[in-house]
């Protein structure tokens, strides 16, 4: 929420959207797909970007559904941080893109309404975590403490309260003794929020994380909570109070739980790799003879193979597609 550069060369991190125009073409493709299959009109889709950040994946999309002449539809930005508002519609207005400035109030009272495709790129690993650790048999939880004599915040673990437990037990998570798992409670109940507003709906969530097995697996002793600083990856959050972005792994076994609950259903669950593919990515590769490693086809080749091999990004991203209809 600080007034500063989170994403990319001068932030903290970098998305998909960074790489290229790769992630938001195939997302429009997709778009494409499903709206056919759905027998939807461009005319009655409401295409929603939540935490939209700079703005740049829905100018993508955007642009590549001009180009196929995907025409009609509306587009709705949530983004709760003022920064990023002002920096994604200065890029809106700059591309004379249209678009619907919602927040969390205005969706619950449109999203019964109207045909929607939801799309949340690294938004659920951004909801707060309740560490949690299993101890001597029962659970503890990590609370916030200030040391005055340090003058910093501190880590103190107490007995977990019982709606945390609850919610273990609830999705089934079994931990070994001295284990910390990164609870994602707050995500799962807006997530639960979100599909039940929605009556007419697709559903696309892209985010890394796995399964609870492997997020609970001895080898995640430490839980997944991780630190990024000037793209300085480290697990301290008692550092860099309010300066540096803190995630965590997103366990998609309890979204597809939710999900379930939700009476919503499950159409898709792949890497990221997985469903660029499917969409048809090789088919974007450009052939050329150019011999300058920065034109046009020689940059979008290069990112397509950066986002297919470099870093493995695609493959520990994973992307969740739900629906919904009345």
């Amino acid at each position: 929420m600080s007034d500063r550069p989170k994403i990319g060369r001068d932030g903290d991190f970098y998305t998909s959207s960074n790489i290229g125009t790769i992630m938001g073409d195939m997302l429009a493709v997709y778009i494409q797909r499903r709206a056919n299959e759905r027998g939807w009109d461009p005319s009655t889709i409401t295409i929603v970007e939540w935490g939209a950040g700079t703005g740049r994946l829905a100018s993508q999309i955007h642009q590549r559904l001009r180009l196929d002449r995907f025409e009609g539809y509306q587009h709705a930005v949530i983004e709760m941080s003022p920064y990023h508002q002002r920096v994604s519609r200065q890029l809106m207005e700059s591309e004379h893109i249209s678009v619907l400035w919602w927040d969390e109030e205005t969706f619950r009272q449109e999203a019964a309404q109207r045909r929607i495709f939801f799309i949340a790129n690294e938004l659920l690993d951004a909801f707060p975590v309740e560490r949690v650790r299993h101890r001597d048999g029962r659970y503890e939880q990590c609370f916030v403490t200030w040391d005055a004599e340090k003058e910093q915040f501190m880590p103190r673990w107490m007995t977990a309260a019982s709606e945390v437990i609850d919610w273990l037990e609830r999705h089934h998570v079994e931990l070994s003794d001295n284990q910390i798992f990164d609870a994602g409670m707050a995500m799962s109940i807006w997530l639960s929020n979100v599909l039940h507003q929605a009556q007419e709906a697709e559903f696309v969530f892209i985010d890394y994380g796995d399964d609870t097995n492997e997020l609970t697996a001895a080898h995640r002793m430490e839980g997944t909570l991780m630190c990024y600083h000037r793209h300085q990856a480290h697990d301290n959050p008692w550092i860099h109070i309010g300066e540096q972005d803190m995630t965590s792994m997103v366990d998609f076994e309890i979204c597809q739980r939710v999900a379930k609950q939700a009476n919503a259903w499950i159409t898709g669950y792949s890497t990221q790799k997985a469903f660029l593919l499917e969409q048809g990515l090789l088919n974007e590769l450009q052939n050329h003879c150019s011999l300058d490693p920065f034109s046009p086809e020689s940059r979008r080749n290069r990112a397509i193979r950066q986002l297919l091999l470099s870093d493995q990004m695609s493959e520990r991203f994973h992307v969740l597609l739900l629906s919904r209809a009345t």
